[in-house]
């Protein structure tokens, strides 16, 4: 379930891209607050100690937000982007909550273990659903979803509907998503197999008019 952490902002008078900039250089971010009351409040918090935070907590980490010197706010990350390359965060923006109002979030679904289809058959786990949505309080958010996919085999699939989650958990994504499945091995063709049946191709299409041919002149025959 989520932890809760403290998180001290700063309050920002100026926005746009030059703000922006200047931030990340300064590595801060420039994130916003909205709310279930209250306007949305332009802020700044240090990069490196909310990716410390997450790392620590999870994503879906319960902050006790203080803007300036407001009084901490219950709040969660609405949004996040990362850096395509470096992977550090570029923008985040929080939302507040209460902590006796149920909300809906994505939370991960991590894999564990190796399938019987993987170690026994050479077949591939496919990871198709990396996050479900879930409504919950924000006390009983789970961290994440784990799955044992050890006993599937090669054309099994786990479905949403499969996923075990606590009983004050309701999972929002249709059930009929797959999450893992597991295929069969890719079938790797050297160049001489390839040739050989390209070759057999063309053997075949190359018959088939001559047969078409000569039935046609025995029709011909017969009927002379």
């Amino acid at each position: 379930m989520a932890d809760n952490a403290v998180l001290q902002a700063e309050s920002r008078s100026t926005s746009g891209k030059e703000t922006s900039k200047r931030l990340r250089r300064q590595a801060k971010l420039p994130p916003v607050v909205y709310g279930e009351s209250g306007d949305a409040v332009p802020c700044t918090v240090d990069r490196k100690e909310l990716e410390d935070l997450i790392h620590d907590h999870g994503r879906n980490v319960i902050l006790s937000l203080a803007v300036a010197e407001n009084a901490p706010e219950n709040a969660l990350i609405k949004e996040i982007q990362h850096h395509p390359l470096e992977g550090n965060i570029l923008h985040v923006d929080f939302q507040r909550i209460s902590l006796t109002t149920k909300i809906v979030v994505e939370v991960q679904i991590l894999a564990v273990g190796v399938p019987a289809g993987v170690r026994t058959d050479g077949g591939i786990l496919e990871h198709m659903l990396h996050s479900v949505t879930v409504e919950c309080l924000p006390t009983d958010i789970p961290q994440s979803i784990e799955v044992d996919v050890t006993p599937l085999n090669i054309g099994d699939t786990v479905h949403v509907a499969d996923l075990v989650v606590p009983d004050e958990v309701a999972l929002v994504t249709e059930g009929d998503r797959s999450v893992f499945v597991v295929v069969p091995p890719t079938v790797i063709k050297t160049v001489d197999e390839e040739e050989e049946e390209e070759g057999l191709e063309e053997e075949e299409e190359s018959q088939e008019p001559e047969v078409i041919e000569r039935g046609k002149r025995d029709e011909d025959e017969d009927e002379e």
